[in-house]
């Protein structure tokens, strides 16, 4: 759980929400791609929202929200957006991953709870300036790691917590994907003039396993619960080798207490069956991994497995049920002002990890924890 400053500012003409409070939780959505547009829909099956206002700079985009969202009003600037609307008690930040940072920045200090998309930022000191202003301004700032309410991730945490393998020691995990939309937003490089989808840049994606592959490390470092000591990685564009972000990389990141996890991660996997998305725990007892809709259990010192049945996420929203109950938990936050279950603190260690496997492929050595800042 993540702790932050209490002390909290509203505009006279909002009240401000409470447990007690009966009222929709009334958001702005700055950001409405592809990913917004789901997350329109889940905030629709979510009776907690209001969705009061929306922002993106492309027409296309945004007049397609429109039509999902009829009620909202529209901005082609999210900076107007924050300065008229008096009526807001939380924004959702769903734009490119290198404006997280300026986007939740100016939300945090208009008044507003923020939930931002993962990855937090694509600088550790941009998630530092993210986390030090929702701490001046006592508001929530949630990080969109949802993955972590996945029944599987749920799961393993609670069996691992309960000492179900003992010791965690190994763990080894994947993402097998195929490549990114080739509708997505366009950014005109500056570098270049030429228009070009905006994972295939450094400076606008920051990495592609910060855009992607940070979900499963983020649930799976939750588990562990260690501190990580190094990340070692190689990678490269073997497929796409017209971009600038890699398409491929295979991790090793190793904890102080000695635990080690591989992740291996690939933009050209698309078809991979179930070899695509794979987990191991393998702990100083025994072995765990989800198989057949279940947790499998083996003990090392032989039997037959054990299984544990998964809890479903109720209710189910199609579009993406982890989303629905992200929300669930964020609304909690805001109406009670518990610390957020993924927080400034836990987005910036995911960032951190990504960050460092990034920096490891492109200089070819080991990363130290400290080789970027704390």
């Amino acid at each position: 759980m993540e702790n932050i400053g209490r002390r909290t500012f509203l505009p006279a003409s909002v009240p401000a929400l409470s447990a007690q409070t009966t009222r929709p939780i009334r958001v702005a959505l700055i950001g409405t791609g592809h990913r917004g547009w789901i997350q329109i829909a889940v905030l629709k099956a979510n009776p907690g929202y209001e969705i009061v206002a929306l922002a993106d700079p492309t027409p296309e985009f945004l007049d397609r929200a429109a039509t999902l969202a009829p009620g909202a009003a529209r901005y082609s600037d999210y900076r107007k957006l924050l300065a008229e609307r008096k009526d807001l008690d939380a924004a959702i930040v769903i734009t490119p991953n290198f404006l997280h940072a300026e986007v939740t920045i100016a939300a945090l200090e208009r008044g507003l709870d923020v939930l931002c998309e993962k990855p937090m930022a694509t600088t550790v000191e941009d998630a530092n300036r993210m986390a030090a202003a929702a701490a001046k301004s006592g508001k929530i700032l949630y990080i969109g790691c949802q993955k972590r309410f996945f029944p599987t991730n749920l799961k393993m945490q609670e069996l691992v917590a309960a000492g179900a393998i003992g010791k965690i020691e190994f763990v080894s995990a994947n993402l097998f994907r195929g490549d990114w939309n080739p509708r997505s937003w366009q950014y005109t490089d500056p570098k270049t003039g030429v228009s070009t989808n905006w994972r295939y840049l450094t400076r606008t994606e920051g990495s592609a396993l910060l855009e992607d592959g940070i979900h499963e490390v983020d649930a799976l470092n939750w588990i562990i619960n260690g501190r990580v000591r190094r990340v070692m990685a190689t990678g490269g564009n073997n497929v796409y080798k017209d971009r600038e972000t890699i398409d491929h990389a295979g991790l090793l990141i190793e904890y102080e207490n000695g635990v080690k996890f591989t992740f291996d991660f690939c933009l050209f996997g698309q078809n991979a069956g179930p070899a695509g998305r794979r987990t191991v725990l393998i702990g100083n007892e025994g072995i765990m991994q989800p198989e057949n809709g279940r947790i499998a259990v083996r003990k090392r010192t032989g039997g037959p497995a054990q299984y544990f049945d998964l809890k479903p996420l109720e209710p189910r929203v199609p579009e993406d049920p982890e989303a629905y109950h992200q929300l669930l938990a964020f609304a909690e936050s805001v109406r009670t002002r518990k610390p957020p279950f993924v927080g400034p603190e836990s987005g910036k260690l995911a960032v951190k990890i990504m960050l460092l496997a990034e920096k490891s492929v492109r200089e070819h050595r080991v990363m130290d924890w400290n080789d970027l800042p704390a």
